[in-house]
């Protein structure tokens, strides 16, 4: 009985079993779709506890792999099947890769060190003799420190004895943060701002030339590779090219090259017997006019490299023709003749046009920048305006406190006139002188003791230059609109002789000083950037 009883046993024991074995796996299928429906539910809480975590601050990755590694163990009752690594597998890589999703974006909005600094990670060792500056940072018992460390205590030394970075200085954030202020982080949109994301410069040197120093450097003499013999009585830039022209009594015309350092001569040319008292650039600058104490006058072709000979001019009674303007618009050459004769001739035809005439002596003459008029100046004191297109006198005015007329100029756009005397006395002029028979002066710049003999404006109207050949270094340079005379030029120490001529380039970068001895100094304004 006991072993009929035994057998019952064994057999339901192993009908059990099968049927056990049978429902497994007749039930696989369902149950494989339970547990993965248990599977999503449970990812899908697991992720939305991962961004709750990345956006409210906990931990991150400790719970959720933990949760991965419990998930695991709850879920999974075919821990030893070969189909249950790979869905971990796949379970723990899907979750990995929305993290890293979940990461990235959020990284984007966070900000980034511009650069890693390697010398931050290498430990620094202490020297055994301790100077001041290391016993403040040293810790007792301390052999090394990190380069970031190190970096926190000279900072926090620093502060200690130059106080805290300023309020102005630190960002929105960091100033709240020092009141205590509990605004919101959307408020911190000036950490982003462009002047805090720059490292340039955003002020930049004024425009406007100082009014009590001049800077200004001299350079190597505009002529040093071939002097002038004797005085210098021309100079002048090319209108277009950096080019300037020297010309002088010892019958040579010199162009040199302006750089500054050696100004190569680039041609010579010597006019026999013809002394040159005065020379200008005409035709834009493809050719010089050269005049002296002769009833003709010369042509230099710079294109051809030749020298042509302007005889006797029909209509002109004069016996020299030694000084002249050219027109800033290339129409006109302006001769000063005597008794008041101003005569007029064709820049390109070279033959006369007409005879002005004006009372007493002309003894300057200068252009409007614009070439419609034209302005003399002479011995009775009085400076006449011509109109260039009808050839009529249409102004007059009386220069302030004039003995006698030396010299006259005007600057772009006609906003100044300047004329110098035979007393030594500058007067500046707004263009109020173009419409009033008195005008008065808006100043009379009295420094020169001697007769003005020439007066420059430069491009912008910032600078006049006066000369008096009479003396020696007497060289004023004035400031407008203040019109004071800048002090430091020239210095105690600078040799300069007579000047006899005066230039300032086309961008007034340049400005050169023609004297008695043959020489031109050349100076760099540095206030200007252009030649």
């Amino acid at each position: 009985m006991q072993g009929e009883a035994r057998k019952r046993r064994v057999q339901s024991t192993t009908t059990s079993k099968s049927k056990h074995i049978k429902t497994n796996d007749g039930e696989t299928e369902a149950t494989h779709h339970v547990l993965g429906s248990k599977m999503k539910s449970r990812r899908k809480e697991s992720s939305e506890i991962l961004l709750e975590n990345l956006v409210f601050g906990n931990d991150i990755e400790d719970p959720i792999f933990e949760s991965e590694e419990e998930e695991a163990v709850e879920l999974d009752p075919h821990s030893g099947s070969e189909e249950d690594p790979a869905k971990d597998d796949d379970v723990s890589t899907e979750i990995q890769s929305r993290l890293q999703a979940t990461e990235s974006s959020l990284d984007k909005g966070k900000k980034k060190p511009a650069w890693h600094d390697d010398t931050d990670e290498v430990q620094l060792s202490f020297d055994q003799e301790k100077t001041f500056r290391q016993q403040k940072i040293q810790r007792r018992a301390e052999k090394e420190v990190s380069g970031h460390q190190l970096q926190e205590r000279l900072k926090s030394q620093y502060e200690k004895v130059v106080g805290s970075t300023p309020s102005w200085a630190k960002l929105k954030s960091e100033r709240e943060k020092d009141a205590g202020s509990d605004e919101s982080e959307d408020d911190e949109e000036d950490d982003d701002h462009p002047l805090l994301r720059r490292t340039g410069d955003y002020l930049t040197t004024s425009e406007m030339l100082p009014s009590v120093n001049l800077n200004i450097k001299r350079l190597t003499n505009l002529n040093k590779e071939q002097p002038t013999e004797g005085m210098v009585t021309a100079l002048e830039f090319h209108p277009g090219a950096q080019v300037a022209m020297v010309a002088g009594l010892d019958q040579r015309l010199n162009l040199f090259q302006v750089e500054g350092r050696h100004n190569p001569k680039i041609q010579s040319v010597f006019v026999e017997q013809f002394p040159i008292h005065c020379a200008h650039f005409a035709s834009q600058g493809t050719e010089v006019v050269l005049s002296g104490k002769r009833k003709f006058f010369y042509i230099y072709d710079m294109i051809a490299g030749k020298v042509s000979q302007i005889p006797y001019i029909r209509g002109i009674q004069e016996n020299k023709l030694m000084s002249f303007e050219v027109s800033p618009d290339g129409k006109f050459l302006a001769f000063l003749g005597d008794y008041g004769n101003i005569h007029l001739l064709s820049a390109q035809t070279k033959e006369l046009i007409t005879t002005l005439k004006m009372n007493g002596t002309v003894d300057a003459v200068t252009f409007t920048p614009d070439g419609s008029k034209m302005m003399s100046f002479g011995d009775d004191c009085d400076v006449y305006v011509w109109d260039m297109n009808t050839r009529d006198c249409v102004h007059k005015f009386a220069d302030d406190g004039c003995i006698k007329g030396n010299t006259i100029s005007v600057s772009q756009g006609n906003r100044y006139v300047a004329t110098g005397s035979q007393s030594g006395v500058i007067n500046i002029y707004d263009d109020q002188c173009l419409t009033k028979v008195h005008p008065t002066p808006l100043k009379a710049v009295m420094n020169m003791t001697t007769p003005v003999t020439a007066t420059r404006f430069n491009s912008n109207n910032e600078i006049l230059a006066a000369i008096s050949v009479y003396s020696r270094d007497v060289v004023k340079l004035i400031h407008l609109p203040s019109c004071h005379t800048f002090a430091n030029f020239p210095s105690s120490n600078e040799v300069l002789r007579s000047p006899c001529a005066l230039e300032f380039s086309p961008r007034s970068g340049y400005f050169a000083l023609g004297n008695n001895k043959g020489e031109v100094p050349l100076f760099r304004l540095k206030h200007y950037k252009d030649y």
